[in-house]
């Protein structure tokens, strides 16, 4: 068995107005990628390369498809690596929110995105957007009928026109100024009109179950949206001990899981395309241009069409459930453009990458389509900005344009420390597995049972207690973190709002009721001298037992890391192949026991009678603010012991422990050759020593539950693709003229940005695809030659549908033969 290798792709899309053509190129290639890699790994394949095309499958595809290019990488890489890329993250803002729905979609239920290139070259227009209110009539402003010449020709030499003024672009200038002003003159419903159509018209038949996601995994979408009203939120300070402020930035998420059965929970599928349009629409709403969106919006489209949203309670509850928390009604809520406050969600994309987990080694990367060439940006003024400048920039310019460099420092910083974290890692495996070879007495390189090792879980920590300074700090951190989620369980069992008073108040109980029944000590934790069950625990260990989700989801998690640096670390090829297929069987164990942590991660597993509890004790504390939580405890130490005693029970963590004691005791785990079961067993047994050493850096980097993995970096944009210049050394996007209102202003401009999206992706992909291949196998591929077929195809492909920009396509196609 060869090694397994998964390239997972994060994707974050830039808002760029009418540039979202070229990102829709790009969208093409990532998912012809990702069906190739899809195919690839399917368990029907038989070798046989002439069957394995893109339109064999998917007869929406062209015979001839880059997809086929990608399949045959992944077919020469597989003689030495078995490579599957996955897309797991995508987000987006504004213009690229919409890119990121429809891509979304696409990977979700395995749609094809083709339907859609001729709704965005042919309906991508200023004509189609405009409002029938504001659309200029033939007299309007009659007055810039001569003026729009001389305009046009002025921008033109100012650079904010590039290539042709044909009579389309003159035909559509002088509508749009000739519009209505002052008003938004693009029509909000039309804009979420067309969303709603393109990502119906993906819909085939029988696609609700299938996925290009593997089985075992997610996919998360984040739109960015700014409320423009805002909700406000808690804040706990010294004086006054708190204050309230308003909150104005609004991601939405979307998500699908499949499990390990292949079953699918999916906020893409067809009963969820007003959610995903409604997003999309609101993260577009160009200030000034389209008026800002609201619920009824979406609601009166969808009444005209006698159609209805069966996931629109799902979606509100998700999204907007922090409305129904403070009593406002998310029907008032008015969105608008989500590139105003967050035109580029890295930050966003980084917390969601850190909640996935891959399955073998992953080469995590974070693919940011930046439609902007630094060519193209005008080089900064020397003088003092004028007013109009200097207000234009404050408003608009540089909140969309702010260059992405903290973002990219912060990832630069994470993953130097994630290098460092491994190295403590390498560093500190022999003084563990002399920690845990005394614990045990060497038994755990040999035989044992399922209660030694129990045994030898609850004892572990033992060897540091002698070192109290250490211990006792540390097992506070842990009793903590369990007493942070009881009282996440409560406050989601009553409704509280998160960051509320009365979150602050139920944390503030149930830390004074721990001090009282001797769980949150304020000195020693004393270690259990020589415990065999949970019941021989003292009171602080049974909190971290019962309650400690977030120490087993990361003691887990490292089981894993240690797992996936054991393959290929056998003596021979044999032995290689064996420990690599057991190391595979313990591995998809291990993720099936964190799969069902899972559960805890919304209290909606409490039973009718515990929420009944939590409500009945805390609802009328939280009632007013003069309640004391000193004589609230006091009064009802007797009840909350109850209440906690009900939540350990349901909870069950305990019950998990055991689940993995018995996967780790099982024969799967005691025939692994000794260096692998030794490297596994320290990991597990000796991880309170790991969290010791691991913990500070793991919270700074919020890996708590996560892998501990480096993420690189990535751009897809005009100056990453030099293989093909433009013309003359032109600029290659025409879209981003006309202050981004380019493409919508002639066809021949989104026909070339289109175009040079599918160039640009077909080069950067293969350049990622190199990039996280050993240097021996990469060495032993003619990337060039594939990047040639793979512009071939795209020509082929396109030529016909392209009928606007022919002289483009002619220089191109030779440019490719030149290569």
């Amino acid at each position: 068995m060869m090694k397994h290798k998964e390239l997972r792709l994060a994707i974050v899309f830039f808002g760029g107005v009418s540039l979202a053509v070229y990102q829709h190129g790009i969208n093409r290639e990532i998912l012809n990628l990702v069906r190739a890699s899809k195919l690839y790994h399917r368990d029907d394949r038989d070798g046989d390369s002439t069957a394995a095309t893109l339109h064999a499958h998917y007869p929406d595809e062209p015979e001839r498809s880059t997809g086929d290019v990608y399949y045959r990488f992944l077919e020469a890489v597989g003689q030495h690596l078995d490579l599957r890329v996955i897309v797991d993250v995508i987000s987006g803002a504004s213009a690229g929110a919409m890119n990121g729905v429809a891509l979304s979609r696409a990977l979700a239920h395995d749609l094809s995105l083709a339907p859609l290139t001729n709704m965005w070259l042919a309906e991508a227009d200023i004509a189609a957007l405009l409002d029938p209110e504001a659309r200029a009539r033939r007299w309007s402003k009659w007055i810039f009928w001569p003026l729009v010449g001389p305009l046009l020709a002025r921008l033109k030499r100012e650079g904010l026109i590039i290539g042709r003024i044909d009579p389309e672009l003159r035909e559509r200038a002088s509508l749009f100024l000739r519009s209505r002003w002052f008003k938004p003159p693009l029509d909000g419903r039309r804009l979420a009109t067309l969303i709603l159509d393109g990502l119906t018209v993906m819909e085939r038949p029988g696609a609700a179950g299938e996925s290009l996601l593997p089985s075992g995994t997610r996919l998360d979408l984040l739109v960015t949206v700014t409320d423009f009203r805002g909700l406000d939120r808690s804040i706990f300070i010294h004086d006054p001990p708190m204050l309230t402020e308003r909150e104005h930035r609004r991601p939405l998420h979307f998500q699908l899981s499949r499990d390990r059965g292949g079953h699918l929970r999916s906020d893409f599928d067809f009963d969820s395309l007003p959610s995903l349009a409604f997003a999309a629409r609101a993260s577009a709403s160009y200030p000034g241009a389209f008026p800002p969106a609201q619920l009824r919006e979406m609601d009166e489209l969808l009444a005209a069409r006698h159609r209805p949203w069966p996931a629109r309670a799902r979606f509100l509850q998700h999204n907007f459930g922090s409305y129904s928390e403070q009593r406002k009604d998310p029907e008032e809520a008015v969105l608008v453009d989500g590139s105003i406050l967050d035109n580029k969600p890295i930050i966003a994309t980084l917390e969601a990458i850190r909640a996935q987990s891959a399955f073998r080694e992953v080469d995590r990367r974070l693919i940011f389509i930046d439609p902007h060439s630094q060519r193209d940006r005008p080089a900064p003024g020397t003088g003092v900005p004028g007013f109009f400048a200097t207000l234009r920039g404050a408003l608009s310019d540089l909140p969309r344009t702010d260059p992405t460099y903290k973002e990219l420092a912060d990832v630069s910083r994470y993953n130097k420390q994630v290098r460092r974290l491994k190295q403590a890692i390498c560093y500190a495996r022999p003084q563990v597995a002399r920690l845990i070879d005394q614990a045990t007495e060497g038994r755990f390189r040999g035989s044992f049972t399922i209660s030694d090792l129990r045994h030898w879980r609850l004892s572990s920590t033992n060897a540091l207690a002698a070192t109290p300074v250490v211990y006792d700090s540390f097992m506070r951190t842990l009793v903590l973190e369990g007493l942070d989620f009881l009282v996440a369980l409560i406050v989601g069992a009553c409704g509280f709002p998160r960051e509320s008073a009365a979150e602050h108040y139920v944390q503030e109980v149930v830390e004074l009721w721990a001090k009282q029944q001797g769980i949150l000590l304020a000195d020693s934790y004393k270690a259990a001298e020589d415990a065999y069950e949970n019941v021989d625990m003292p009171g602080f260990a049974k909190m971290v037992i019962d309650f400690g989700v977030v120490y087993k989801k990361r003691r887990l998690n490292f089981v894993l890391h240690e797992i996936n640096d054991l393959y290929g670390s056998g003596d021979s090829q044999a032995e290689t192949v064996q420990a690599a297929e057991d190391l595979d069987l313990i591995n998809i164990q291990i993720h099936k026991l964190i799969d069902a942590l899972s559960m805890y991660d919304d209290p909606g597993f409490l039973s009718e009678p515990a929420v009944a509890m939590c409500r009945k004790l805390f609802a009328p504390m939280t009632a007013s603010r003069a309640v004391d939580a000193g004589q609230f405890v006091a009064g009802r130490s007797a009840d909350l012991t109850a209440l906690v005693r009900r939540l350990g029970i349901e909870c069950d963590l305990a019950g998990k422990n055991d689940d993995a004691d018995a996967l780790l005791s099982s024969a799967l785990l005691q025939n692994l050759e000794s260096h692998s079961r030794a490297a596994i067993l320290t990991g597990y047994l000796g991880y309170f020593y790991w969290d010791v050493i691991l913990h500070p850096v793991v919270s700074a980097l919020a890996l708590e539950t996560g892998p501990i993995e480096e993420i690189l970096v990535d751009r897809i944009s005009p100056d990453d693709a030099p293989s093909l210049a433009a013309p003359g050394n032109t600029r290659m996007l025409l879209g981003g003229t006309f202050a981004g209102f380019g493409g919508f202003l002639n066809r021949a401009t989104r026909e070339n940005d289109y175009l040079w999206g599918r160039l640009h992706a077909v080069e950067r992909l293969f350049d990622i695809l190199a990039s996280t291949l050993p240097v021996a196998v990469r060495g032993a591929i003619d990337f060039r030659a594939l990047k040639k077929e793979g512009f071939q195809r795209v020509i082929e492909e396109e030529t016909e549908r392209l009928r606007r920009i022919p002289e483009l396509v002619k220089e191109i196609r030779s440019a490719i033969a030149a290569l």
